[in-house]
Parts: C-alpha cells; structure tokens; sequence
C-alpha cells in the first residue's frame, strides 16, 4: 500500500555534553566514521526507506550543518514536489522564534506538515547512529492504528538506570507508563533483564499531532521539571519526551511501541541486528568510531544496498609512502598521506598528513590534519584543522594534557579542541 510521509529531522541540539567538538557546530553535524556527518545516518536511512519528504530543523551553530546538507544532500537527492529535502531554520517574525524545545519546533513549522495531508509524520532525531527501515515501523504504526508509535531499543536494566527514558508496555506493546531516566527502569514483559528504551523517533497521526502541539503551545513556558510535574494542565517546557507523551498518555491516547530489535535492513548480517549509539557524551562519540575498526563491526559501512550517503570532501585517494608503514584495524579516508607511520585502531578522516615515524592508536583524526615527525598519539580525538608539531606526544600523561588546555572525557580520552594550537 503507498502511503504519504512527511518527516522532519531534529537538528539543532547544543550538545553541551559533547564540548569541546560542539563549540562551533550542531551535535549532528560532527564529522563520523572517516567519511560522513553524524546526520548521514538519518537521512539516509529516510531515502532507503523510500520517504522523500524531509524538513530539517535546524538552530544551534548551523552553518556547517547547512552547509553540508545543501552542498551535499541536494545533488544526491534531486528537487520536485514529491521528492525534497529543505532546511528551516529558527526564524524571527509571527508565531516564530528560537525553538525552546522538540515539540515547539515541530509546532513552529506544523504546516509544512500540514499542507501535504500525510498518512504519517516522522520526527526523528539527527544525533544517532544506526541502520533503521523507517518503513517497518511505519507499517506497523499502520497496523496498530495507533495515534504515535515510538521506536524503543531493549537495553539491559543496569545500562539504561538514570540514563535513557524508559517506556512501559502490555504485552500488545501498547503504551501504559513513561519513566524519565529511573534509578530503578520497569522490564519489558517477557525479559525482567530488559526494559526498553525510548529511541526519540516518532510515527504520528497527523490529526493528533497538530492536536496535541496545539494543547501544549498554550501552555506557559517552564524549565522547572517539578513544577510541570505539579501542574501539567498549565506548565510545558514543550518536548515531547517529557511533555507531549506523557500529555498524551494522560488523555488516553492510542500509542504503541516499535521494538528495533524487529527492524531488518536489505542486505545486513545477523550481527549488525538492533545497532544503535546514542553519542551524546564525549565517550559514547569516541566509542561509535572505535567500533568501526572491529575486525566484524558492528555496523556494516560497506552494504551497497544500504548505503550511507555524505558530501564527499576529498576526491584524491590515500597514499601509503615509503616501505615501512603499518596500518592495522583502521580507517584511512580520502586525501590523507602516511610516510612510514604506524596506525594502529585508529579512524583518520579526510586529507590527514601522517609524517614519517608517527604513532597514532585507538584515536580519532576529525580531518584536515597534520601529525608530525616521530609524535605519538593514543586515545585522543583530534578536532579539525590541527597540527601536531614534531615529537609531540599526546594521551598518555593526562595531567600534562589538562596543562596544555586539552579536554579529558570521563573515560580518560583526550580532547584537542579546533583552533588549538601547540
């Protein structure tokens, strides 16, 4: 059955916990994997998914984001009225403004969604990385009637404490509770070691949603928590995990929950089932790229029937120079140059110059980067446009790394920030 889809891609999140890499850029828009932008992943996986409707939101340092999806999304995904991907902006002048949470950016641009009379509305988050057939779960919100179906991925009880919103389901996955990052998460029925965690991507009715962005714009603004959870009649901070679902649940609507370990892409092994990362911290982006360089990753980057698509920023091929580098478990992109260096665990992004004797392991070059004669580098995360002068050595004294100005994750991985220079 075909079915009109509008989605709209969240991108204008701050990232605070993500500093340095988000001081001059949206969380979506960090370089990821070598090749791409943390956004790729969305959106390719809306064009697989055969949605051809795309509204991208943007607000926070939007320059770079903007400028990648423009320069990069646009030649990929071609214009016409039943085939577009546009970005909107918070805006200044009648019922605009800057966006003071998810929902009331969906709200400010409503009738984009409106015009279309879509069968479903997508919201989805731009800062996560996964392979998802957006159509499965559309169908099954199709085939539950539902009023919002919410994607949730199980996550073992001890992992999600008082880190994910946690949904709670019946055996029919109909929703009954929401819990918003619980010391103590309620199991999803038939795995008391399980609960399932909310994904932050949405299937709507497109009736109930302009209804309930309707309920909630009326409402007054608060950051306050406790006080919206005294008085949810009057107070919003206009999200919908904390507003919307909750407002929803308390007026009884029809809401069911999309298990991802059900979703199956075109062309995926069986151990690329249910990969999701939410890279919201400094360790958890730091871990997403060290996952690629697995023998077996996780996420399969290589699947041509499920290809993630970028703006290329480099067309010259790498070059191994000289007779003695060493490159094992690592991803070298385009445009970089290693002269008899080592690179061990490691993800180099565009155009990185690797000069002879370096050691680089189980870190993370951003891009357009220079590594100088005989410098070590180890678990550090190396911010654009940096060079490492000769004999430099980085991420294995951290004290002297807090001296020098870098960051250090909670984890222990260092952090040389853009614009440093040694």
């Amino acid at each position: 059955m075909r079915i009109e889809v509008v989605a709209f891609v969240l991108g204008g999140g701050i990232g605070k916990r993500l500093m340095p890499l988000t001081k001059d850029r949206a969380k979506p828009a960090l370089p990821f994997g070598g090749s791409y932008r943390v956004i790729d992943f969305v959106l390719s996986n809306l064009i697989h998914s055969r949605i051809r409707k795309i509204y991208v939101l943007t607000q926070y340092e939007p320059r770079s984001l903007e400028r990648h999806v423009l320069e990069g999304w646009g030649p990929i995904f071609g214009a016409g009225r039943y085939n577009m991907i546009r970005l909107l902006p918070a805006k200044s002048g009648a019922d605009s403004g800057w966006y003071t949470g998810t929902a009331d950016a969906i709200n400010q641009n409503k009738r984009y969604a409106w015009e279309s009379r879509p069968d479903i509305v997508n919201i989805f988050g731009a800062d996560h990385v996964y392979l998802m057939d957006i159509s499965l779960m559309n169908d099954f919100h199709l085939e539950k009637k539902a009023d919002l179906t919410i994607s949730a991925i199980p996550v073992k009880i001890e992992l999600a404490a008082n880190k994910y919103g946690v949904l709670v389901v019946n055996e029919d996955l109909k929703l009954i509770g929401f819990e918003e990052k619980p010391s103590k998460p309620t199991p999803m029925p038939g795995n008391e070691n399980y609960c399932l965690a909310s994904m932050g991507n949405y299937s709507f009715n497109l009736q109930v949603l302009i209804e309930e962005l309707v309920i909630d714009q009326y409402k007054k603004t608060s950051s306050d928590k406790q006080q919206i959870l005294s008085d949810r009649y009057h107070y919003s901070s206009h999200d919908f995990g904390f507003d919307i679902i909750p407002s929803m649940l308390w007026r009884k609507r029809s809401i069911y929950v999309y298990n991802f370990n059900d979703n199956y892409i075109i062309g995926a092994e069986q151990n690329e089932k249910a990969y999701w990362r939410d890279i919201g911290d400094l360790d958890e982006f730091y871990k997403a790229n060290m996952d690629l360089t697995c023998n077996t990753p996780p996420i399969n980057l290589y699947n041509p029937r499920w290809e993630i698509f970028t703006r290329s920023q480099s067309l010259q091929p790498a070059k191994y120079t000289g007779s003695s580098s060493s490159i094992h478990n690592s991803i070298i992109s385009n445009g970089c140059i290693i002269d008899n260096a080592s690179i061990q665990r490691s993800v180099l992004s565009y155009n990185v110059k690797v000069l002879e004797g370096a050691k680089i392991e189980d870190s993370y070059l951003m891009g357009d980067n220079i590594i100088g004669s005989r410098s070590i580098i180890k678990k550090t995360i190396v911010d654009r446009d940096i060079i490492i002068p000769g004999n430099a050595i980085v991420g294995i004294d951290k004290e002297h790394d807090k001296k020098r100005g870098f960051a250090i994750s909670n984890e222990g991985i260092t952090i040389i920030p853009r614009k440093y220079r040694f």
